[in-house]
């Protein structure tokens, strides 16, 4: 009986099918126990953490100008940012936003948010304080507090802003990273970057795991396809942690130490803003 030899046309045709099958079982592989993972833990797996691109850092006479709603925010959330811009001798500026004060505490967590954002490598003349009530930006008049946030960055004139992620479910967050957004919609000179501190689900686990990366919540990832990362040397971490230490009376409160505790992990995150937004 004679041998058939298949055309090489159709072996190539073969071949080429067989890899483009190998490499869907590959994908599938990867992502469907990701979709999993993701649909029962409402957080991207830590594999994941290689699909982010870095952020883009501010270098030598760069401006960065970050809003804090409460002493403390700009340090669990963007402080290894903060220490690589001051490192690369960039200016930073930090305008914070409420007093903190739901207890009495003004006078003391002023102190502690000076202590920490000097480890940071911010100036003191570099701290702005704007003294509204915390908790009650909900129920502030938007127009005071589109004046009072446009003032700060027509002044400082940043090319780089950190600002709190509108979708936060802190009211105090939520409106902050609202009006920075309304304000700077239209500015093409600004790269504005969008970190999440108050989440249902996020960060997990709400425990002090340094040795972990730190993920976007699955809800939030529909809304910004765009995240980004900032992996942190062990020195920023520890420079981070220092920092964060400063925060006696919320480290004291045991809801409050967890969550803060469990954002010192290996990296930083972040949520661009395109100007269709």
């Amino acid at each position: 009986m004679a041998l058939k030899f298949l055309p090489m046309s159709k072996v190539k045709k073969l071949f080429l099918n067989r890899k483009i099958q190998i490499v869907v079982i590959v994908l599938s592989l990867f992502f469907v126990p990701s979709f999993i993972y993701a649909s029962f833990n409402h957080v991207l797996p830590q594999s994941a953490i290689y699909l982010l691109d870095n952020i883009n850092v501010p270098q030598k006479g760069d401006k960065l100008l970050v809003f804090s709603p409460h002493p403390d925010d700009e340090t669990i959330g963007v402080g290894g940012y903060i220490i690589e811009a001051t490192k690369r001798e960039a200016i930073v500026k930090i305008v914070l936003v409420t007093d903190g004060n739901k207890q009495g505490k003004e006078v003391k967590r002023y102190e502690e948010f000076r202590k920490a954002t000097s480890i940071l490598g911010v100036k003191n003349d570099n701290l702005v304080f704007l003294d509204l009530p915390d908790g009650k930006l909900r129920g502030k008049d938007e127009v005071l507090l589109d004046k009072l946030f446009k003032d700060q960055i027509d002044d400082f004139e940043p090319n780089y802003i950190a600002y709190p992620h509108p979708l936060d479910i802190h009211p105090d967050h939520s409106v902050t990273g609202q009006i920075v957004e309304k304000v700077i919609k239209n500015n093409s000179k600004v790269t504005a970057y969008k970190y999440l501190i108050h989440d249902y689900r996020y960060p997990q686990p709400k425990k002090y795991r340094p040795n972990l990366f730190l993920l976007p919540p699955v809800d939030v990832v529909t809304n910004d396809k765009q995240w980004k990362r900032l992996l942190l040397s062990d020195d920023d971490l520890k420079l981070k942690e220092k920092a964060i230490s400063q925060y006696h009376s919320q480290l004291r409160v045991p809801f409050l130490r967890s969550l803060i505790l469990s954002l010192v992990r290996k990296n930083e995150l972040f949520a661009t803003m395109t100007l269709d937004e």
